[in-house]
């Protein structure tokens, strides 16, 4: 994160309003930190908004994500997605540079994207819960006419709870069905190149964006959680070489990996990562009461 601010600093700047703050990661302009309000841990986010002149339209694009992702997770209060926290946005100011302030609950847990590292083979439960929270998550969003645009392990937590398993984060890039646009640049796509559906290399695929490409994005996340295996990307390849390959390659089926798992399972995330959208499953709720069933 450009301009990381000090932690003494953002401190002294909070007031009172946060104890015992501590760092814990960053990413493109976001750092996130760790910190007691009213004696409760939250997760603390700290955006930094570019003040150069030049910079204007990211500047209004960064806080229109925020505001949206605020918005979006104050519609979507379920176990699936993270919770919003006690401190309400705030623009703050250290030494002459703008940053939007906002608070989350503290999930104690790990990303997939760890546990992928960790060579952690998840069992068929695992699974299942894995995948039922996914589908949760976006017949939620597709409720509230939104599209989360970047469901992946890193954004995906497994918590130690039978009652929430698994918690969806970051709604920073999610898309406004009917809404206003919020990047200035047409051929910019949001999101992360290795889980983006097909279609969203279209050049008009706003016009056409739903759901299914969540709910293809879902489908590689569990495909690689369960296999330890990305379905299209290779190791090492570059950006243009993992697009070709959403667009062109079809992966093999999740039951080569993972033989011991029922086929009824693998064969529903085969088909929610096809690349044409209406080969994807079309009723979430027809295909939650499918995954329950494939055990």
């Amino acid at each position: 994160m450009e301009h990381l601010p000090d932690i003494k600093q953002l401190q002294d700047s909070l007031k009172g309003k946060v104890d015992r703050l501590s760092y814990l990661n960053q990413g493109g302009f976001k750092a996130v930190y760790k910190g007691y309000v009213h004696e409760r841990l939250e997760a603390i986010k700290v955006v930094y908004i570019p003040a150069d002149i030049n910079k204007e339209d990211e500047r209004i694009e960064l806080i229109g994500r925020v505001k949206r992702e605020i918005e979006a997770l104050d519609k979507c209060k379920s176990p699936e997605f993270v919770h919003l926290g006690s401190l309400p946005t705030e623009l703050i100011n250290i030494n002459g540079i703008d940053y939007i302030l906002y608070s989350e609950e503290f999930l104690d847990g790990e990303n997939l994207r760890s546990k992928l590292k960790q060579n952690h083979k998840p069992d068929l439960p695992e699974l299942i819960h894995l995948t039922v929270t996914l589908l949760k998550a976006i017949k939620l969003l597709k409720e509230n006419d939104l599209i989360h645009r970047d469901i992946k392990p890193g954004n995906t937590i497994k918590l130690k709870s039978h009652e929430r398993p698994f918690v969806i984060l970051d709604l920073g890039v999610a898309f406004k069905i009917h809404g206003t646009a919020l990047t200035r640049n047409s051929m910019f796509r949001p999101g992360t190149l290795p889980y983006m559906a097909p279609e969203m290399f279209n050049p008009r695929f706003r016009e056409n964006l739903d759901y299914r490409s969540d709910m293809y994005s879902a489908g590689v996340t569990v495909y690689e959680y369960a296999s330890g295996v990305h379905p299209i990307r290779k190791r090492g390849e570059d950006a243009y070489t993992t697009m070709y390959r959403i667009l062109k390659t079809q992966p093999q089926s999740l039951s080569t990996l993972r033989p011991d798992l029922p086929s009824d399972f693998c064969k529903i995330i085969d088909q929610l990562i096809k690349k044409l959208p209406a080969l994807r499953p079309a009723s979430i709720q027809m295909l939650l009461k499918k995954v329950k069933e494939s055990s």
